[in-house]
């Protein structure tokens, strides 16, 4: 909140992202004297943000696009070349800035060997709408271990919070508390509270159920693969053992 805390911190941070630069020129250098540049896919991104008095915050909670939005930057040599697009309308090019989608382009690089193609191509969205292609992402929280939770009185696992955000909306599930809905077309610093518009209501419930139905498709079991559940799905009768049957 204090401007001598964001004017001291905010150079600081500046003096880390050169440090990250620096080492990251040691692996180029590295890559050019191995001769590994035309060979070596590069993705560069993080996992959050910082707040540096952004919001008269600092540290990562919440779900500002100032902690949300990270650094995506790819080097594929299969770009030259060998994306997988025609010369010309719908081609990528080196440099290009698009949407993209980092999942799709990683379940690709696994299929390489037997697929030849481009990670690039597969994570670029050409054509923002095309089928499959994903137009919201999701965050969450858990404050169980900040200070917050024993000022509020909330329980270990009372401290949860989801939010689901598209092109123009940021929609912030609280548990037992309001939600946040922030009109990022009108409002790209998100300083302007929603939740409790009741202009709103409808938008507020279309994002709660796109957030729902995300909560409800995500994978539950950690320990065992699908394939795993299929083959041992009433492996016990196989093996002559039957319960509750005559």
């Amino acid at each position: 909140m204090r401007d001598e805390v964001w004017r001291t911190v905010r150079p600081t941070y500046q003096g880390l992202v050169q440090q990250i630069d620096d080492h990251l020129g040691r692996v180029w250098d590295a890559l050019e004297e191995l001769g590994r540049w035309e060979d070596t896919l590069i993705v560069f991104t993080s996992d959050h943000g910082d707040y540096l008095g952004d919001h008269w915050l600092g540290e990562k909670e919440h779900f500002h696009d100032v902690i949300q939005r990270v650094p995506l930057i790819v080097y594929d040599p299969d770009l030259a070349g060998r994306c997988g697009a025609r010369p010309g309308r719908g081609a990528l090019r080196r440099g290009d800035r698009s949407r993209a989608d980092i999942a799709r382009g990683a379940r690709a690089a696994g299929r390489r060997r037997a697929h030849r193609g481009s990670f690039a191509a597969a994570a670029v969205a050409q054509r923002p709408r095309r089928q499959g292609w994903r137009d919201a992402v999701f965050s969450e929280l858990d404050y169980g271990y900040r200070e917050a939770r024993s000022i509020l009185g909330r329980a270990p696992d009372a401290c949860r919070a989801w939010m689901v955000r598209t092109e123009r909306w940021k929609y912030v599930h609280w548990q037992d508390f309001r939600p946040q809905l922030f009109d990022l077309a009108a409002d790209p610093d998100e300083f302007d509270d929603r939740g409790e518009d009741p202009a709103l209501e409808d938008i507020r419930r279309e994002m709660r159920e796109r957030l729902l139905a995300w909560f409800m498709g995500l994978k539950r079991r950690i320990t065992v693969t699908d394939a795993q559940v299929e083959a041992g799905t009433a492996a016990h009768k196989r093996a002559g053992v039957f319960f509750g049957q005559w």
